[in-house]
């Protein structure tokens, strides 16, 4: 069926107008336009539009939209027949189609979408009233989704509903036609199937629910037509391609006022900018008050579209909403939409608020039998005039004229009420109604509307608030006087007099002593008036206090007496504050100089500091407490340990300290003269010198830690105790207690780093928690240590435990001088219970004791990690790094690193003095648990230098958790060539004087050495100094959830730092590389290096890699040993003379490729 009408389109106005029909942009609609979807019609013009419609329907029921801008939306329906042979089934006489204008104008359809802004309830409702179907797919279906729209029927009859096909397919609606009950609701399916890749759609569905409506006496039926209009959108544009998007639009949309049930509208264009078609869509909050048309859709390259905003306010206000235009889903921006709905509406200014009411009035407090009154402003906001008259039956309230307002528009009118107290300390309350009509030509028009009003007069009972009304002094130190100011304000319109007074509580140390001073302590405000009280605060003990500052009100009677109020006591202010000490704390410690290497961690645990730490912050004014400090467990025979303790604040207070030595020990008293007639006890006996510390005394800055240096000497077999007596501000003093065990050095004894202060076990190990769902055991690491010159061997005797759980992996170990060793235990819970399993063990004649306990945790939980040291803040860190050598880093906790894998970490050695310095990494090594290798391993560094050092950690098959450390022994190069020098000139000279004697009567005399110059000076021999890394490790098994890594792999990314630059062109400057290595030095290293190389199955990659830098020929480096010379080498070279032999060396023990022709290589058995 093809149909075509003719449509006039007229003009009336003397502007031209633009307009628009709402129709789908596919072309392919039942209903085309043929003189063109939109244009602008000039004034007074008339346009005939040709409507052509294609159907294949009996019958066609439609609408068009026609937009038109500055002007509400007209709507056309459309019907056609088609005769057919057979007879329709539905009768279509003009009398059954009908459609419902009265009781609601044509334009508040678009109001349907929200229906608790209609004033009326529709036939029936759809939701939602646009549907984006997102981006989609014309390849894969799954792609694209599929939406819902219900449709409720709000009558009490069945209803009809039946849709417009889109013709192209694309957007496809199931069922097409459906009869809905009454008071239900349908669903219908739209699902989005497009054919074009990379394109827009939209549609304009369109729905006709139809409704029968009887007339009054119940007998002819006709059919009522509802339209429904659906905007469909949907793409299948590609993700990643950007569209340019470009277009105009309004950002604020201004609809003309209106009254309430007055529909208001206005209209604006959307235009595309872009030379492709652009996607549309309007956002909104779920309660608006609005309504755009079209909601969505999609505008051509270079079209518009026209599109309506409509209000019909069902109240006076003022409406204002913020819509989000959203094009192509990514862009979006704001339009502001504004609204006013206007009525009897007058403005009355008050002095406060009340929910209850509309305005509120206060009194002034009034003397009982004087009137005041009170001024209201009274504003007419609308464009009328205005009466207003005052309802009221309150005996003591009155107004000017008797009640009678007269406003004229815009006006703004001084009204005064009266007040007429009769009785004293009474709160007076009274509702005052105010009715508001408009007028106009003096007659009242529309609905009064009321101002309900209280208006309140009492004796107002005093109230007074500080300013701040809490406040948190946060750490007051006691002892101190800490000035505090706060301001009192009159908040009342009483003048009244007042006193303060407070009470103090708190937890911690007794509060009693507390004293809090209030400088005026009585004040006199005015209404409205403030003044500054000043206060000082002094705590006299440790924990948080709170201070409750109360007020009573002072009063003259009729005597005029001064008296206080009774039950006037309140809590005007709250002061908080934490009493404190000044305090400070040992935050880290360092090894200097210590046969036994230890890294800070370990000196940590040994010299138990948590506990003088603890003492410290809990020692009060005249009650002394005790802490034990623990020198390393050494034989006899060593010179002394070197320790250093950097102290701290622990809050932001400086803490002044003395220390002095206490006598304990039961050495006689020796009688000094120390003047003319004065005279002391001093004690000398072999204990004093054990223990020297320095300084005895200072001062500890915030800002800037302290040093102590501690030196312990083992002069004296066996356990020796000294005592220091500690003295801290506020008369708080620690007796710290000074443990030093010289053991025998023929004696086998081993020592746990980790101190253990049971008396019953030699040694405590914590596994901490472990999953029971584990596959393979967690290894946990006791060190042990040897403190003497002579080997030790530990072995195991025997463990007494009902299960498995907990084993003991090494039967049989010696440990060497001065050396450590780990004991291995592996632990494998089944159930989440507590284990705890003895062992015994011997290392001489004794059976010892080690209790290792765990944690069976959760399946799947995180394991603990124990034995981690504490986070120090960067100050402490900075300590102790002037004029000595350094790493930047004390600690590293690695993550979670699967079995057979490694990781490298940079870590460098500062040199901050002006000497030469050597450094050699001992490789650190468990078996079966882990491999820690420094690259280089050695070298020297120069004054002012830093060498970078990369530490790679290899985990091997054991899964294990355990810190150990790695440690660098250092000696300084300057000192010993002064020290060689120094021992060449005394053989030289004792040499020769030994050939030089003067004979006399008394003899033959020989010259001694120093009785000309040059002198030989009588040097200590040099002694290399250690300094030691921490390293946290945890390695889970590769049957626990973490794969094996391919070592390939690892070793193929690059060092972090270039082993070929050369320091003879950096920056201009000229870097000069000493190396005094002696051939006995040099051939034990290369021993060591060999030994690692034919015993690690991981070194034949390292050679690979390294066997690619171009390294220098044997001869080269055997000469540049022998002679004194200073080589100017790069970095590389001058750290890594031994990497590069054993690089030759390894050539053809392992076949690698050689870069280019190389010297002679060193022949090795």
């Amino acid at each position: 069926m093809e149909r075509v009408q003719m449509v006039d389109i007229i003009n009336e106005s003397s502007i031209e107008a633009t307009y628009q029909w709402l129709l789908s942009n596919s072309g392919q609609e039942h209903i085309q336009i043929c003189t063109g979807n939109c244009g602008v019609i000039k004034a007074y013009e008339r346009i005939t539009a040709m409507i052509n419609l294609k159907s294949t329907r009996w019958t066609h029921l439609d609408e068009l939209v026609f937009l038109v801008v500055h002007q509400e939306p007209i709507f056309l329906p459309v019907i056609a027949t088609l005769l057919h042979e057979k007879p329709y089934l539905t009768n279509l006489r003009e009398k059954h189609i009908f459609r419902q204008f009265q009781g609601h104008s044509s334009y508040s359809r678009l109001m349907e979408n929200s229906l608790k802004l209609l004033k009326y309830i529709p036939k029936a409702s759809v939701y939602p009233r646009q549907v984006d179907f997102k981006r989609g797919s014309s390849l894969d279906t799954t792609l694209n989704i599929s939406q819902t729209i219900s449709v409720t029927n709000h009558q009490a009859e069945d209803g009809f509903m039946k849709w417009l096909q889109d013709p192209e397919n694309i957007f496809i609606i199931d069922p097409i036609e459906l009869t809905i009950p009454p008071n239900e609701s349908r669903l219908f399916t739209i699902r989005f199937r497009p054919k074009t890749k990379n394109e827009v759609y939209s549609y304009l569905l369109r729905g006709d629910y139809q409704s029968r409506r009887r007339d009054e006496q119940g007998y002819t039926t006709r059919i009522q037509h509802t339209w429904f209009r659906i905007p469909c959108i949907g793409n299948t544009l590609d993700p990643c391609t950007r569209r340019k998007t470009k277009w105009d639009c309004p950002i604020e949309e201004m609809l003309p006022p209106t009254v309430p049930v007055r529909t208001a509208f206005t209209n604006f264009l959307l235009s595309n900018k872009s030379d492709i078609p652009m996607m549309f869509k309007f956002a909104s909050s779920d309660e608006t008050n609005f309504a755009v048309f079209p909601t969505c859709g999609v505008i051509p390259s270079g079209g518009w579209q026209v599109v309506v905003v409509a209000l019909e306010p069902k109240t006076a206000g003022e409406y204002y909403e913020s819509w989000e235009l959203i094009v192509n889903d990514t862009h979006k921006t704001p339009i502001y939409i504004f609204g006013t709905a206007e009525t009897c509406n007058v403005d009355i200014v008050s002095q406060g608020y009340d929910p209850e009411v509309n305005e509120l009035f206060e009194f002034p407090p009034t003397i009982t039998g004087c009137t005041s009154n009170c001024p209201a402003y009274i504003h007419n906001l609308t464009r009328m005039e205005m009466h207003i008259r005052v309802l009221s039956n309150a005996p003591w309230l009155g107004g000017d004229n008797n009640g009678c307002i007269m406003l004229a528009p815009k006006e703004m009118f001084k009204y005064r009420w009266w007040f007429f107290p009769k009785q004293h300390n009474k709160v007076y309350k009274a509702t005052v109604t105010c009715s508001c009509i408009c007028l106009i030509d003096n007659k009242p028009v529309g609905k009064p509307s009321e101002i309900i009003m209280r208006i309140m007069g009492f004796s107002e009972l005093p109230d007074l608030k500080a300013l701040p009304k809490t406040l948190n002094l946060h750490d007051i130190v006691v002892g101190e006087r800490t000035p505090v100011t706060i301001k009192l304000y009159n908040s009342t319109s009483c003048h009244f007099t007042f006193k303060l007074d407070y009470t103090i509580n708190g937890m911690g140390d007794d509060y009693s002593g507390d004293k809090l001073e209030i400088e005026s302590c009585v004040n006199s405000l005015k209404p409205s008036h403030h003044c500054d009280v000043n206060i000082i605060i002094t705590a006299d003990g440790a924990g948080p206090r709170q201070v409750d500052i109360k007020y009573t009100v002072l009063y003259h009677t009729e005597l005029d007496d001064i008296e206080e109020l009774e039950g006037s006591k309140k809590t005007v202010c709250t002061i908080w504050y934490d009493g404190i000490y000044p305090t400070m704390k040992i935050k880290r410690t360092i090894s200097v100089k210590c046969p036994v290497s230890l890294s800070n961690h370990h000196v940590w645990n040994m010299v138990n500091v948590d506990e003088l730490n603890q003492a410290l912050s809990e020692c009060r004014p005249r009650k002394p407490l005790y802490a034990n400090l623990f020198a390393p467990d050494l034989c006899n025979n060593v010179d002394f340990v070197h320790l250093v303790f950097v102290i701290g604040c622990v809050y932001d207070v400086p803490v002044s300290w003395t220390l002095r030595r206490e006598k304990i020990c039961d050495c006689d008293m020796v009688e000094v003269q120390t003047g003319i007639s004065t005279f002391e006890m001093r004690h000398f006996c072999p204990h004093r010198p054990l223990v020297d510390i320095s300084p005895h005394d200072g001062i500890v800055m915030p800002d800037t830690p302290l040093l102590l240096d501690v030196k312990f000497k083992y002069n004296v077999e066996g356990k020796n105790t000294l005592c220091y007596v500690l003295s801290l501000p506020n008369e708080r003093t620690v007796n710290i207690f000074l443990h030093v065990d010289a053991l025998s050095g023929t004696q086998l004894v081993l020592r746990p780093l980790r101190r253990c202060f049971s008396e019953e076990n030699f040694a405590i190990l914590d596994c901490g928690r472990v999953p029971i769902n584990n596959l393979d055991p967690v290894i946990r690491v006791l060190w042990l240590y040897n403190p003497n010159d002579v080997f030790a061997t530990w072995r195991l005797l025997h463990a007494y435990t009902s299960d498995n759980a907990i084993k003991c992996l090494q039967l049989f170990t010696e440990v060497a001088a001065y050396d450590r060793k780990a004991i291995p235990f592996s632990f494998l819970p089944s159930e989440m219970i507590d284990y705890e399993v003895t062992f015994y063990c011997t290392f001489g004649y004794d059976t010892l004791k080690v209790l290792v306990k765990g944690q069976g945790g959760l399946p799947n939980c995180v394991e603990t990690r124990l034995d981690i040291p504490f986070y120090t803040e960067k100050l402490i860190r900075s300590a102790y790094r002037t004029n000595v050598v350094y790493l930047s880093q004390e600690h590293i906790t690695l993550p979670i690193m699967p079995t057979h894998s490694l990781m490298r970490e940079i870590i460098a050695i500062n040199n901050d003095t002006d000497h030469y310095y050597r450094f050699i990494w001992f490789p650190e090594r468990i078996d079966s648990v882990v491999n820690v290798v420094m690259t280089p391993y050695w070298g020297v560094i120069a004054p002012g230098e830093v060498e970078w050092i990369t530490m790679t950690v290899y985990t091997l098959r054991e899964p294990a958790t355990l810190t150990t450390m790695v440690t660098c022994e250092i000696l300084d190069l300057t000192v010993r060539k002064i020290y060689h020098k120094n021992e060449m000139l005394r053989k030289k000279k004792t040499e020769q004087y030994l050939q030089e004697f003067v004979i006399t009567e008394k003899g033959k005399f020989y010259k001694d050495i120093n009785d000309c110059p040059p002198y030989v000076s009588d040097l200590p021999k040099p002694r290399s100094t250690h300094l030691a890394l921490s390293l946290s490790i945890c390695s889970q098994g590769q049957r626990d959830g973490c794969r094996r890594m391919s070592l390939r792999q690892m070793w193929g990314h690059p060092p972090p730092y270039d082993l070929l630059s050369s320091d003879l062109n950096y920056r201009g400057l000229k870097v000069e590389s000493l190396n005094n290595l002696s051939k006995e030095d040099i051939i034990k290293i290369i021993d060591d290096t060999l030994w690692q190389a034919l015993h690690n199955k991981m070194f034949r990659h390292h050679l690979e890699y390294y066997v690619q830098e171009e390294i220098p020929s044997y001869d080269h480096l055997v000469d540049a040993v022998e002679n004194d010379l200073q080589l100017k080498l790069s970095r590389r070279v001058t750290s890594g003379v031994c990497d590069a032999i054993v690089n030759k060396i390894m050539f053809h023990n392992y076949n690698l490729k050689q870069t280019k022709t190389l010297g002679s290589i060193l022949e090795a058995e």
